[in-house]
């Protein structure tokens, strides 16, 4: 799979100036108005919109598009052992616009599947662990047509996707508030890298502010 071919992936995020993007009790409300309007805007410009499980069961969000036209893109769910509601908005929210694929495991039962594909839903099962193999699944959704990612997710999807070197890009808005709080969701958590060897490089290309906000662009290098 070294080789393999893969969506752009752009991480999208907003986090407070101490990197949180969510308070201890899960609160993610970091976003104004006008960050959302950006965070829309640039839905309209990708393929598809990628969250993890936790995303559906704390917030059972639509994932679709506000403020502007749009044709449409796939909604994409990361759910290792398929545990997401079958009612959930995901799943039932306008289908024919926003199609719905879900990348699990080769160990959810067929049965299981099965259930989510009466329901003309995308069921990728990628991966033996218990883990999805997001190598594997990028290159199937490329395969798909999918050429470009927006991904929204929480600290261990977004770290999922930096430790295997996934992120083309990385999109921040920093809002001017310090959290605080060692079990506040970081912009990416996980078991983190061992030294600064390891870690993945990125380059800043653009910078913006507008009154106490600062938006940031990076590419990887």
């Amino acid at each position: 799979m070294k080789n393999a071919k893969k969506p752009y992936i752009i991480l999208n995020a907003a986090m407070t100036i101490d990197g949180k993007i969510s308070s201890k009790e899960g609160d993610s409300e970091i976003s104004d108005e006008e960050d959302w309007k950006e965070v829309h805007k640039l839905r309209t410009q990708v393929d598809a919109i990628m969250v993890g499980k936790n995303t559906i069961l704390k917030d059972n969000p639509k994932l679709h598009i506000k403020f502007y036209e749009h044709k449409g893109y796939y909604r994409i769910v990361i759910d290792s052992n398929l545990s997401i509601p079958i009612d959930s908005q995901v799943i039932n929210f306008k289908p024919e616009t926003y199609p719905t694929i879900i990348c699990t495991t080769e160990n959810v039962h067929q049965e299981k599947v099965k259930e989510f594909e009466a329901k003309n839903i995308k069921v990728m099962r990628n991966g033996k662990s218990s883990r999805v193999d997001l190598k594997k699944s990028m290159s199937n959704l490329y395969n798909l047509g999918i050429k470009s990612v927006l991904l929204e997710g929480g600290g261990n999807l977004n770290w999922s996707f930096i430790k295997e070197d996934l992120v083309d890009e990385i999109r921040l808005t920093i809002a001017p508030w310090i959290i605080g709080g060692k079990s506040s969701i970081t912009l990416a958590d996980g078991d983190g890298f061992e030294n600064m060897l390891q870690a993945q490089r990125f380059k800043l290309v653009d910078l913006n502010h507008r009154e106490d906000y600062v938006i940031l662009k990076y590419k990887r290098w």
